[in-house]
C-alpha cells in the first residue's frame, strides 16, 4: 500500500474545523441565559439560513434539490443529522454548565475511534510508529477516564455521536456543502416547531432581545456552518487516522479553555493525561512527515 499525499487544502480545511470547535465553549458560555435547547434549535435555523444562499452562490443549487428527491440519500442523511443533533444538544449544555473539561475528554476519545473505525471498517493500515502514537494518545485518555472517578457520559456520548457521524459522511455521495444543506432540511422542522412551543409557554428565544444576543444568535449559522464544511471535506478526502490525529487540535483548546479561562478543577495527574495525548500526536505527525513514498 502506498499511501498518497493528503490533499493540502483538506488538511487546512480540518484544521479550521477543529480549531473552531477548539474555542466555541467561549461562544456558547456567552449564550449560556437562552438555554441548550433554544440554543440548539436556533443554531439549525441558522445554518439553514447560512447554508441556503451559499449554495446559490457556489452554483450546487440544483444538485441540492435533485438530492431532496432521492429517498435514499434523505434517509441517509436523516441518520447524519440525527447524530449531529445529539452531539450538538450534548456539547451546548456541557458547555453551559461548566462541563467544558468533560467536552475535551469526549473529543480526546473520539479520533481513537476514527481511527479503530478506518483500520477495522475502512481497511486503512497503520505503522508501527503510528500505532506506538494511538498507544500513547490512548493512555492518555485511560488516565483521564481513570481520574474522572465517574462514569464520563458526556465524553463518551460525544465521542461516539461525532465518530459515527464522520462515517456516515464519508459514505455519502454529496459534497460537504449539499450535504449539511440536506441534514439541516431534514432537521429544520423539528427546530422550528420547538422555537414555537418554546415561544408559546413563555420561554425567551432571543435571548434579552439586546443587540448583542442577537449578533449572537444570529452568529450560530456561521459558527456552524464553517467548521461543518472544514470538517466534512476534510473527512471525505483524509485518511481516518490522519482525521483523527488533526482532530485532537479541538479537545486541546477545549481543554485549555475549561481549564485556564473558566478554571475548571484541574489536577496534575489530568496535566500529565494531556502531555501523553500531546506525544502521541507528535508521534503520529512525525511519521506523516518523514515517511517516504512506498513505506507502509
Amino acid at each position: 500500500m502506498n499511501p498518497e499525499k493528503p490533499p493540502a487544502n483538506a488538511v487546512l480545511s480540518a484544521v479550521i474545523a477543529f480549531g473552531m470547535w477548539g474555542v466555541l465553549p467561549v461562544y456558547w458560555k456567552q449564550l449560556g441565559h437562552l438555554g441548550s435547547d433554544v440554543a440548539l434549535a436556533q443554531r439549525v435555523v441558522w445554518t439553514m439560513a447560512m447554508v441556503l444562499p451559499v449554495l446559490v452562490l457556489c452554483g450546487e443549487w440544483s444538485g441540492f434539490l435533485r438530492s431532496l428527491r432521492d429517498m435514499r440519500l434523505l434517509k441517509a442523511h436523516a441518520w447524519s443529522a440525527f447524530l449531529l443533533a445529539i452531539n450538538w444538544g450534548v456539547f451546548v449544555w456541557a458547555a453551559q454548565h461548566g462541563r467544558i473539561l468533560d467536552c475535551s475528554l469526549g473529543y480526546f476519545i473520539n479520533p481513537l475511534l476514527n481511527v479503530l473505525i478506518g483500520s477495522r471498517m475502512l481497511g486503512e493500515r497503520l505503522s508501527r510508529l503510528q500505532k506506538l502514537s494511538i498507544a500513547a494518545a490512548a493512555l492518555g485518555v485511560l488516565t483521564q477516564l481513570v481520574l474522572a472517578g465517574r462514569f464520563p457520559w458526556i465524553g463518551l456520548l460525544l465521542a461516539g455521536s461525532f465518530a459515527l457521524y464522520g462515517l456516515a459522511r464519508r459514505r455519502s455521495p454529496l459534497g460537504s456543502l449539499p450535504g449539511l444543506a440536506v441534514e439541516t432540511v431534514v432537521g429544520i422542522p423539528v427546530a422550528v416547531i420547538y422555537l414555537l412551543w418554546a415561544q408559546q409557554n413563555g420561554l425567551s428565544i432571543w435571548g434579552t432581545d439586546s443587540a448583542h444576543d442577537l449578533l449572537l444568535i444570529v452568529g450560530l449559522g456561521i459558527i456552524t456552518t464553517i467548521p461543518l464544511l472544514g470538517f466534512a471535506h476534510g473527512a471525505r478526502q483524509l485518511p481516518f487516522a490522519l482525521l483523527g490525529v488533526l482532530q485532537f487540535i479541538a479537545p486541546s483548546g477545549q481543554f485549555l479553555v475549561g481549564a485556564f479561562v473558566y478554571h475548571e478543577p484541574i489536577s496534575t495527574a489530568s496535566l500529565v493525561s494531556f502531555g501523553l495525548i500531546w506525544l502521541g500526536v507528535f508521534l503520529f505527525c512525525s511519521d506523516l512527515w518523514l515517511r517516504k513514498p512506498g513505506k507502509v
